[in-house]
């Protein structure tokens, strides 16, 4: 019914450990593909009867790896889950948001995202603007803090399932038809952004739900935060997607936000 794709890259077991029983904890999950990205010393002769072990050609991104399961594998399964290797949940959490994906006719699903303490890590997103994502990291906090509460709906009640055109990619829950016919991720993204231009492509073509009923933990580092390597390969991905999509003009952008706060201004 679920196959999961992860990418790693120098990842040991141990990080992934809580993530892969997890995985294996959920009936619906039939296939969990580990797709290396760099030349693990243990991923390849890890025996599981969920696991497949794919070794990509390199490390030439999070959407390329990820596309090398899709393509594969996707036509085998009704939904096809994009999972980062940093991940953890209750099998009973995760069999209500399988349930709940079956029955819409959408092509994408998030749960609630949470930090391990609980915090709410507001997965379910406007689309960016420039200002949204330059202003958290060379703007004054209160400014960005500002503007957060209104990309990242923290002003709304989101306790319903509602559409939203960004989705978090850290656990992305795909109808497996409708991922195949977005053909995956726009693998000219190496790293970050790539969630954002899959999920509003979804968000146009087929719809995305974000279900608040199911939950996750998510132990996210924001590494582009504290390395400035990481920092300069997240302003490239920025420029590449406001390139493609448009900076200050973006028609698409705005009917999908607009589509987002009108439903949920009807609904709070």
């Amino acid at each position: 019914m679920v196959i999961a794709s992860i990418v790693i890259y120098k990842h040991t077991y141990k990080d992934l450990e809580s993530t892969l029983m997890s995985l294996f904890s959920a009936d619906s999950i039939q296939k969990v593909i580990l797709v290396d990205n760099d030349a693990s010393n243990w991923a390849k002769d890890f025996k599981h009867e969920k696991v497949t072990y794919l070794k990509s050609d390199g490390n030439f991104g999070f959407g390329y790896g990820h596309n090398i399961a899709i393509k594969k594998f996707a036509k085998e399964s009704d939904l096809f889950l994009i999972c980062n290797p940093d991940i953890a949940f209750d099998h009973l959490q995760f069999e209500k948001l399988v349930n709940f994906a079956l029955n819409r006719k959408e092509g994408l699903f998030l749960p609630k995202i949470v930090y391990q303490d609980g915090e709410n890590q507001y997965g379910a997103r406007l689309l960016p603007s420039p200002l949204n994502l330059f202003a958290r990291r060379f703007l004054s906090q209160s400014y960005a803090k500002k503007l957060d509460e209104n990309y990242l709906l923290k002003k709304f009640d989101l306790s319903k399932p509602i559409f939203a055109p960004y989705l978090h990619g850290c656990f992305m829950l795909f109808k497996s038809k409708a991922l195949l016919e977005l053909n995956g991720f726009d693998e000219r993204f190496f790293m970050y952004m790539e969630d954002i231009d899959l999920s509003r492509r979804c968000a146009q073509q087929f719809g995305n739900i974000y279900y608040a009923d199911a939950e996750v933990i998510h132990l996210h580092e924001q590494g582009s935060y504290s390395s400035k390597k990481l920092m300069k390969a997240h302003i490239r991905s920025a420029v590449q997607y406001f390139n493609k999509w448009g900076w200050v003009y973006d028609k698409n952008r705005d009917v999908l936000n607009s589509k987002c706060t009108l439903q949920l201004e009807e609904g709070n």
